[in-house]
């Protein structure tokens, strides 16, 4: 039994795409419109991206498992959960408490899900050549300009820099770019590369474009993923990132995470940890790396396929699920496992959950996701749970709601 939102003490606020018919927790804030006026922007170009080799080969020590040994969370500074819903004809952004009570809420039309975020500021998203900002207090910001044609956009550390990519097709190739923005600053393009399809590089596919993943205070994290974007496997997007790497927004400097199509990224850790499922049909092993050195690699049974991972705060453990390989089809109903490791030790716990996504591991110790399913009509369902990593209780944010939308912790 799934116990009711109000079971879940601990503070973390929630942001949530609502849509017409769907019921907020309290009457919305009014929102208010404020520009963050820039200065003279500075357009600062850049050099195009040195080809990157691949990075040298390290041999790996398979690691056994120990007994499982439960870990135990830690209490700290609480988080704001970020989710989204989709349902209806006019769609609204929302951030929670982790009680699911509304704390602000605004509309946000045209939706364009991968352009919502989340970050220290508040709730994020691109909307008619701009990027705003919903603050916990209700106030909505535009923060500075998008163009049309982005196809991607991350939160800086400092909450109102942002950076977004672009993908420009010609006759000879494609144009990839990554472009900073510092409202009241500079606008600063840091990545500027070309991609020719008849001329191959080690350290892309033969046709791509960026996928910004995460910027933290290591770094812009992001993979080169064949164009066209993603398809209809179990975990997609995970399985396009065969080439990732991180770029230093101030000195352009590109540090390679992965360059392998059997071993793609999965998870980013908060020291550019990266964590991935090695195999090709199935999962053999899941391989931890730090600094380009491979620290674990531990062996799996080739009888499922692992996804979804996502790194505690302190790097030293990982979340991550597993199905059945009879399950990984485009349209399949997922029966998810999901396992909590300790990398130090690799003793793990692990709980069937259904279709269950982790996507954030928040500072308050819980790991936040959700649950999809289907009503009695067809439609997909959605519901916002938080789970406690060490004893895999799960709570409820609130209702399974059609087309909700997690997107992540302020």
């Amino acid at each position: 039994m799934i116990p009711t939102r109000a079971a879940l003490g601990t503070a973390a606020a929630v942001l949530v795409l609502s849509g017409c018919g769907v019921a907020a927790a309290v009457t919305a804030r009014t929102t208010t419109v404020a520009d963050v006026k820039p200065a003279k922007t500075v357009e600062i170009s850049a050099t195009p991206l040195r080809s990157l080799p691949r990075p040298a080969a390290v041999p790996v020590v398979k690691v056994t498992p120990p007994a499982p040994t439960p870990p135990k969370p830690t209490a700290v500074a609480s988080s704001d959960v970020v989710s989204v819903l989709t349902a209806g004809a006019t769609q609204y952004l929302e951030i929670l408490s982790p009680s699911g009570r509304v704390v602000a809420k605004t509309t946000i039309n045209p939706l364009l899900g991968w352009m919502v975020n989340a970050g220290p500021g508040g709730a994020y998203w691109s909307t008619s050549g701009a990027e705003y900002e919903l603050t916990t207090s209700g106030a909505v910001r535009r923060l500075g300009s998008v163009p049309s044609d982005a196809n991607g956009v991350v939160i800086g550390p400092d909450g109102t820099s942002y950076a977004y990519s672009t993908y420009d097709q010609s006759s000879t190739g494609n144009l990839n770019r990554i472009v900073v923005v510092h409202p009241g600053g500079s606008t600063t393009t840091i990545a500027d590369r070309f991609d020719n399809s008849s001329r191959p590089q080690a350290d892309a596919p033969e046709s791509w474009e960026y996928y910004l993943i995460r910027w933290t205070s290591a770094g812009i994290a992001f993979a080169r993923v064949p164009d066209g974007g993603c398809g209809c496997g179990s975990f997609d997007m995970q399985m396009q990132s065969a080439y990732s790497a991180t770029i230093n927004p101030v000195t352009e400097v590109v540090t390679p995470l992965t360059a392998s199509n059997s071993c793609p990224l999965s998870a980013v850790g908060p020291a550019t940890e990266t964590a991935c499922f090695s195999g090709t049909s199935t999962t053999i092993g899941l391989v931890i790396t730090s600094g380009g050195v491979v620290r674990h690699n531990f062996a799996m049974s080739g009888a499922n396929v692992g996804g979804d991972a996502v790194f505690s705060p302190a790097g030293t453990e990982l979340a991550y699920v597993t199905i059945p390989a009879s399950e990984d089809s485009c349209g399949a109903t997922w029966n998810a496992t999901l396992r909590v490791m300790n990398l130090a030790t690799g003793a793990a716990v692990t709980r069937t959950l259904g279709e269950f996504s982790p996507a954030a591991w928040g500072a308050d110790g819980l790991l936040y996701g959700t649950v999809d399913s289907m009503d009695k009509a067809g439609d997909a369902l959605s519901q916002l749970v938080a789970v406690n990593p060490a004893t895999l209780a799960v709570t409820s944010l609130g209702p399974a709601t059609i087309g909700e939308q997690f997107v992540g912790i302020m």
